[in-house]
């Protein structure tokens, strides 16, 4: 991950180092509670429903309490049958976001927080990613995540 934007003096020009290649893409997994991430998983490669299926059930689930509350867009690895199965069985209820309604998802700011991070730190090696991404995740701290669930019109009291 590069920086979208680069500043140069008037007249001259930005310069910067970009990989000519690109590695395997990491995909990122999260669940944020109004207090911390709850959850969190890196997978090489892409996510399908069967590996979405296994971080709510192996993860998510285990951490949650009665009467949570977990909100998904509609995406369509998060619409398998046994996502809600699972997550009505720990005693918490599933919401889905309105199609194409990104400003009521806390995780998006989230994640933006994060990869402006992670852009800053160009780190080319995996390793050097996944170091990245744990640094980049504890620098959000609880007020942030507040103040994006209050963005988002949950009442965060």
């Amino acid at each position: 991950m590069v920086r979208r934007y680069a500043r140069a003096l008037k007249g001259n020009r930005a310069r910067g180092k970009k990989p000519l290649k690109r590695g395997k893409n990491v995909s990122m997994l999260t669940a944020l509670s109004l207090n911390e991430v709850l959850a969190s998983s890196n997978i090489y490669g892409a996510v399908d429903g069967i590996t979405f299926e296994a971080f709510i059930a192996n993860q998510l689930v285990p951490k949650l309490w009665k009467n949570a509350c977990v909100v998904l867009d509609n995406a369509k690895i998060h619409l398998g049958d046994n996502i809600r199965v699972l997550i009505e069985e720990a005693g918490a209820k599933l919401i889905y976001l309105y199609p194409y309604s990104p400003e009521f998802s806390p995780i998006e700011n989230f994640w933006s927080k994060v990869k402006a991070i992670l852009r800053k730190v160009k780190a080319r090696t995996y390793k050097d990613l996944i170091n990245a991404i744990t640094d980049s995740m504890l620098k959000v701290t609880k007020n942030n995540i507040r103040n994006w669930f209050c963005h988002c019109c949950y009442c965060a009291s």
